[in-house]
C-alpha cells in the first residue's frame, strides 16, 4: 500500500476512511500569500495544525508520524510514529470536530481507529505505552522506552476525545480501561524496589530496566501526576505532588520563577490540557509562570542581539531541529536557533503579544521560509541561514491546541477540566500543597523537601476545586 503523504493516493484513502472529510491540500497556506491579518492568522495555525494530523495518522492504524516534511512530500521510508505526537492528534481532531471544522462522525472514526489500535496492537509495559512505534505495525521502534510523559500525553488526547464525544460508549469504554490499567505505583516505586520513593522514573525499558532519571525537577509531567492523583482505582500518594523541586530564579523584572533553565515546551505541554488558571497549591501559579517564563523569552530576542536570529525577532528557546541535529535550548543556554513552533503555544498565556510576532513573522521577509504545509517552520537559525524543513507532531499540536485556548470557548480547557478524574486530582495536588505549606508555617517537618524551594508565608485559600 502506497502511503506517501502529499499525494492523491493518501488524500483518497482519507476521504474513504473519513466520510465528510474535508481536505485542505494545495490550500492550507492560500490566506498566507498576501499580507496576513492577526484573525486570519490563528485560523490558518489552526487548520494547518488539523492538516498535519490528517494526513500524517496512518489511515488504517491512526499513529501518527513523529515528523514530517512542511515544504516537500514525506517519503515513504518515514515509518516512525510517536504516542505523543498521536495523542495531540487526538485532542486536535476532537477540538476541530466541536467547532464544526470537520464533521463529527469524521472525528469519531478518526479517535476510534487510534484507540482501537493502541489498546491492541501498541506494546505497554505496566499500562505505558512505548514512545516510538512503526506507525504501520505498530512494533516497538529503536528499542524506544515505555514512556510514562508520552503516555500521559496520549491519555489526555484519549481523555478530551472521551468528554467531545461522550455519546460514542466505545470511545469512553476504550478510553477508560486504558487508564484504569496505568499503574502509576509500579513507575513510582520502580517495580516496588524502593517503596518510599514519591518521584516517578521517566520511563522502564527492557534493556536497562527503570530509569535512574526521575520527574524531580520543574518540568512537564503535571499532566501525569494529576492523572496519577485522580486514578479510578491505584491513585498517587498525594506527597507524589511535592516531590518535585519548584526551586526558582530571579529574572530583569524582579519576578521569581520556575523552570528558568528548561526549554519552553515544559511550561506548555502539560497547559494545553490543565487551566491552571486559579488554581492554588500554596506554591506560585503555574499558569502565571508560563506567563513570566513566556514574556522573559521574548525580552531576550529584544535586548540580546548577538545573533542575526534574535535581532531580527525570532524567539522561543526550546527542543526542535538545528543545523546540528535535534538540540534543547533554555534561557540560560542558547545560541543562535530558536524554535518558532514552540513559540505558537504560548498564545494561550500572553497571546496578544504572542500573535504580534506571529504575525511580524508571516508578514516579514521570510514569510516563503518560516511558514509551510503544516504552518510555522519548527525552527530558524539566520546566523547558519537555515530554517528547518520538518515539522513535529509534538510541536504542531500543542501550537493549535493552544491558539484554542486563547478563547474559552473554543479551549480544550472547557471540557479537559470537567473530567471526574482530573478535577479529583488538581483537588488532591491543591490539598497536599496547601496543607504542606500550613505544615512548615507550623515548623513541622515534611515529608518530601518541594517546600524548600517553595515560597515564604504564602496565604493558605481553600483548596480551588474545579
Amino acid at each position: 500500500m502506497n502511503h506517501k503523504i502529499g499525494t492523491g493516493v493518501f488524500s483518497v484513502a482519507l476521504i474513504l476512511l473519513f466520510p465528510g472529510l474535508v481536505l485542505a491540500s494545495g490550500t492550507v497556506a492560500a490566506t498566507t500569500t498576501a499580507t496576513t491579518s492577526a484573525a486570519a492568522l490563528k485560523a490558518d495555525i489552526e487548520r494547518t495544525g488539523l492538516q498535519f494530523f490528517l494526513d500524517h495518522a496512518h489511515p488504517m492504524t491512526g499513529m501518527v508520524r513523529d515528523r514530517a516534511e512542511n515544504f516537500d512530500s514525506t517519503p515513504e521510508w518515514n515509518r516512525v510514529a510517536s504516542i505523543a505526537s498521536t495523542g495531540f492528534g487526538l485532542a486536535v481532531v476532537a477540538n476541530s470536530a466541536s467547532r464544526g471544522k470537520m464533521e463529527r462522525a469524521a472525528g469519531e472514526a478518526y479517535v476510534l481507529r487510534a484507540l482501537r489500535f493502541a489498546r491492541d496492537r501498541v506494546a505497554r509495559y505496566k499500562g505505558w505505552f512505548v514512545h516510538f512505534v512503526d506507525w504501520e505495525t505498530g512494533e516497538r521502534m529503536w528499542r524506544s522506552e515505555y514512556s510514562t510523559i508520552d503516555t500521559a500525553l496520549f491519555l489526555a488526547g484519549a481523555m478530551y476525545a472521551t468528554q467531545v464525544f461522550a455519546d460514542n460508549v466505545e470511545i469512553g469504554a476504550i478510553t477508560r480501561s486504558l487508564y484504569a490499567e496505568l499503574d502509576f505505583i509500579d513507575m513510582m516505586t520502580d517495580g516496588g524496589k524502593f517503596a518510599e520513593k514519591r518521584t516517578l522514573s521517566m520511563a522502564y525499558s527492557p534493556e536497562m530496566g527503570y530509569t535512574k532519571s526521575q520527574w524531580d525537577m520543574y518540568a512537564e509531567e503535571m499532566i501525569l501526576l494529576v492523572l496519577g492523583l485522580g486514578h479510578p482505582t491505584k491513585p498517587l500518594p498525594t506527597d507524589a505532588w511535592l516531590a518535585w523541586s519548584r526551586k526558582r530564579n530571579e529574572i530583569p523584572n524582579g519576578k521569581q520563577v520556575m523552570g528558568l533553565g528548561e526549554a519552553l515546551f515544559v511550561h506548555q505541554y502539560s497547559q494545553v490540557f490543565l487551566d491552571f488558571r486559579g488554581f492554588n497549591d500554596g506554591f506560585p501559579n503555574y499558569h502565571d509562570n508560563s506567563t513570566a517564563i513566556t514574556s522573559h523569552h521574548r525580552l531576550i530576542a529584544q535586548t540580546d542581539h548577538r545573533f542575526k536570529t534574535l535581532k531580527a525577532g525570532f524567539w522561543g528557546f526550546s527542543a526542535g531541529d538545528s543545523p546540528s541535529g535535534y538540540r534543547v535550548w533554555s534561557p540560560l543556554q542558547y545560541e543562535g536557533t530558536v524554535c518558532v513552533g514552540c513559540t505558537v503555544a504560548s498564545a494561550m498565556f500572553v497571546g496578544e503579544r504572542v500573535v504580534e510576532d506571529l504575525v511580524d513573522w508571516i508578514n516579514g521577509p521570510h514569510r516563503e521560509q518560516v511558514w509551510g504545509r503544516y504552518g510555522f517552520v519548527d525552527s530558524v537559525d539566520l546566523d547558519s541561514d537555515w530554517f528547518a524543513p520538518n515539522v513535529l507532531g509534538i510541536t504542531v499540536g500543542p501550537a493549535a491546541l493552544a491558539v484554542a485556548n486563547i478563547e474559552m470557548g473554543t479551549s480544550v480547557w472547557k471540557d479537559f477540566m470537567r473530567i471526574p478524574e482530573i478535577a479529583r486530582g488538581l483537588e488532591r495536588a491543591s490539598m497536599a500543597g496547601l496543607e504542606a505549606q500550613g505544615a512548615r508555617t507550623l515548623g513541622v517537618k515534611t515529608a518530601t523537601g518541594a517546600g524548600e524551594d517553595s515560597a515564604k508565608n504564602v496565604e493558605r485559600a481553600r483548596p480551588q476545586v474545579f
